[in-house]
């Protein structure tokens, strides 16, 4: 599948309805934990958490745990109306705003969040450097940015990923959400996404400071903190 706007939107619209039962299946709900530990983390008084953007958000597992902070505005967007229809049954929360947003393109203003997290979302878009442009334009000097994504291993827990992601998920995920294409191609995009060396040196390039990489879960999902330089 060609990675294009277009292509994702309709990919995340047709899988919306079994999108987080099958999330927390194939991970045994450890998923959850790992968003957790990104809140216990925020909640240090080194951040400041007036205003946090969620994108790619998507049925707003991420976007549901950063109302814990409480932020005075808390903003959450994705580019699939479908799959954010789910996060407004989900989340009741006055101070939430939800919209359909590309990351390339955010209707935001210069300089005017704190914190922008993106959850499982940036190996997804079209144009990542045009997205890490337009996340540092939004971000308030001293801003940080956080990004929980799973990256390709090595050695023998590559074999593992490879048949789990590769052949198990796609079976059972494609069978369940009824889509022909869905979860072959979340194998594929995490094999033909950056390795987590690349991506921080990629963020760095784009005026984005390395503060904490957190390894979740065997060398391939990993929590990245970075600060707006």
């Amino acid at each position: 599948m060609k990675k294009s706007k277009e292509n994702i939107k309709n990919m995340f619209d047709e899988i919306a309805d079994s999108y987080d039962f099958l999330n927390h299946l194939f991970t045994l709900n450890i998923d959850m934990r790992w968003r957790k530990q990104i809140i216990k983390e925020l909640k240090k008084d080194y951040y400041k958490k007036d205003i946090i953007l969620d994108i790619a958000s998507g049925t707003g597992d991420l976007t549901k745990e950063l109302v814990n902070l409480k932020p005075e505005h808390l903003y959450s967007c994705d580019i699939s109306e479908k799959m954010l229809e789910v996060q407004k049954k989900k989340i009741k929360y006055d101070k939430l705003k939800i919209v359909v947003a590309d990351s390339s393109n955010l209707p935001y203003k210069e300089k005017s969040v704190d914190i922008v997290t993106i959850g499982f979302g940036i190996r997804n878009f079209e144009n990542v450097e045009k997205s890490f442009a337009e996340i540092y334009r939004i971000l308030k000097p001293g801003g940080h940015l956080i990004i929980l994504e799973m990256f390709g291993g090595k050695g023998f827990k590559k074999s593992l990923f490879d048949i789990y992601f590769g052949k198990i998920i796609p079976k059972v995920g494609n069978k369940i959400s009824k889509s022909k294409y869905a979860y072959n191609y979340l194998f594929k995009s995490v094999k033909n996404f950056y390795n987590t060396d690349e991506f921080i040196n990629l963020a760095e390039y784009h005026n984005f400071r390395l503060e904490k990489k957190v390894n979740n879960f065997s060398n391939f999902i990993y929590t990245i903190y970075f600060a707006k330089n």
